[in-house]
């Protein structure tokens, strides 16, 4: 090796590829020549456009006195109204409704309007989580977060692929969840190993009977009443970076479900196509500290 020579990351190179004035199909072939398959090349150029085709929308569970996120809605100008319990979607405001399921004083769930899967989407519950967190919001070990997204045009094959992807990735997104969302030890987030997804599964409403309950890690039944795939297995969290990377984990591996399904159990972060570099980073950063 030369003196004063040092060999690039795989990082580097797929950010001077990202980063060139080679045409799109030049650029699919030069990451293709890094190892890169197909599907893999397809996100990565996609996330250097910023593009995402996916609407979504967020359930956060917490504590906190009405009065403080008033004040500090007002400031931040954040929509916003408390209801009664209740199942209907907007695309305004956030509404806070009643759960029974969260123990402890001033329990509230914050739902944010349908958001769009860009800047405007995620600077919007960007700016919720920062009036959350001034308002002294709390999470503990019963709060979950519920992310949904959007599935226009959702066919058969592509819902069923949904649920037998999770379920091989299961055991590595055990990794980076809290202890009491791991496995089946959550009744409101229940695991999906053992269920069967070939066999006799050829429709939605197929999957929807094996399953028949939406206290699932992915809900099979959030389709009919709101039009998305709903997932319930994240702990309680008004972290911005936590939320905003487990939504963009569900709605990549979504849209990556349109095609193609897992041979096999992931066993480790690496092995999953559809996430960047950097999110994997976060990813294994998060099951280190959650040992």
């Amino acid at each position: 090796m030369k003196k004063g020579f040092c060999k690039k990351s795989l990082s580097e190179q797929v950010n001077e590829v990202r980063e060139s004035m080679m045409s799109k199909d030049e650029k699919c072939k030069a990451l293709i020549e890094l190892g890169f398959t197909p599907y893999e090349v397809e996100f990565v150029l996609r996330e250097a456009d910023g593009k995402f085709s996916f609407t979504f929308g967020v359930e956060i569970e917490c504590l906190m006195m009405r009065a403080r996120f008033i004040e500090r809605a007002r400031l931040n100008g954040v929509r916003y109204e408390y209801q009664g319990y209740n199942h209907t979607d907007n695309r305004s405001y956030y509404k806070f409704v009643s759960d029974a399921s969260i123990h402890g004083d001033n329990p509230i769930e914050c739902v944010s309007p349908v958001l769009e899967g860009n800047d405007s989407g995620f600077d919007s519950l960007k700016n919720c989580c920062k009036t959350l967190n001034e308002a002294d919001a709390k999470v503990n070990r019963s709060t979950g977060l519920h992310v949904h997204i959007g599935v226009k045009g959702m066919t058969d094959t592509w819902f069923i692929n949904i649920f037998k992807n999770y379920q091989k990735l299961e055991k590595v997104i055990d990794t980076f969840m809290a202890p009491s969302r791991r496995s089946d030890n959550n009744t409101y987030c229940k695991s999906l190993s053992g269920f069967d997804f070939d066999s006799g599964i050829n429709s939605i409403s197929d999957v929807q009977r094996r399953l028949s309950s939406r206290y699932f890690k992915v809900n099979p039944m959030s389709i009919n009443r709101h039009g998305t795939i709903e997932f319930r297995q994240h702990q309680g969290s008004t972290d911005f970076e936590k939320i905003s990377n487990w939504v963009r984990f569900c709605a990549k591996l979504v849209e990556w479900s349109s095609k193609n399904t897992f041979t096999g159990v992931v066993n480790n972060i690496d092995e999953i196509p559809f996430i960047s570099e950097s999110e994997k980073t976060f990813f294994k950063t998060r099951a280190a500290a959650l040992r």
